[in-house]
């Protein structure tokens, strides 16, 4: 891999190919790299690949839990910050077919911009930027289609995740990514000159 990018959202498929299973997706001045890996191991390669190569920022998906992200923060070394989907800390459904990454786009139409990577087992991973203030409607439509796991971006407030998790009326697993002590200063670093970027 030869390109950079700003940030990565990574996540765990037990089928995938780090090298084939990823989009590269640019938002809001940024570029993004979507990449799904088949375990903690791969991921965590990937992750240091990234942050040999200046990724700014790293976020953790489908699938992570405490060991398979300490094993992606141990790779990284504090080159970039590393946050943690909710679903490490249990607040998933293990048997999940369809699940969906939210972040904040406020340039996005309100019905937000959706990537979906559809697995060679049938699942689905749907990642989706929405102005925060469509966030909790645009969620909504994503469970009646059938998404059971809505994992929300670190850049979002916390009122805001409280809002779409209302939005599903229960029918869907939802969590926050949150930020390990050592990561915050670097994390709220990377927003403020992303929302500078985008001013």
């Amino acid at each position: 891999m030869t390109e950079s990018f700003d940030e990565a959202f990574l996540f765990l498929h037990p089928a995938a190919d780090p090298a084939a299973d990823r989009i590269v997706h640019e938002h809001g001045g940024a570029r993004t790299l979507l990449a799904w890996a088949p375990d903690a191991p791969a991921a965590a390669r990937l992750a240091a690949e990234l942050a040999d190569r200046g990724v700014r920022l790293i976020e953790l998906y489908r699938g992570f839990g405490l060991p398979e992200a300490a094993l992606v923060i141990e790779a990284v070394g504090g080159r970039a910050p590393v946050g943690v989907a909710s679903s490490a800390l249990g607040a998933t459904r293990p048997d999940a077919r369809s699940w969906a990454t939210v972040y904040t786009d406020d340039e996005a139409a309100a019905d937000g911009v959706h990537v979906v990577r559809e697995h060679r087992d049938g699942s689905r991973t749907t990642v989706v930027g929405a102005p925060e203030a469509t966030m909790p409607a645009v969620v909504a439509a994503l469970v009646r289609s059938g998404v059971e796991v809505v994992e929300i971006c670190g850049g979002t407030p916390l009122t805001t995740a409280a809002r779409v998790a209302a939005a599903t009326g229960g029918d869907a697993v939802v969590g926050l990514v949150s930020w390990p002590f050592e990561s915050i200063e670097d994390a709220a670093a990377f927003k403020a000159a992303f929302e500078a970027r985008t001013r």
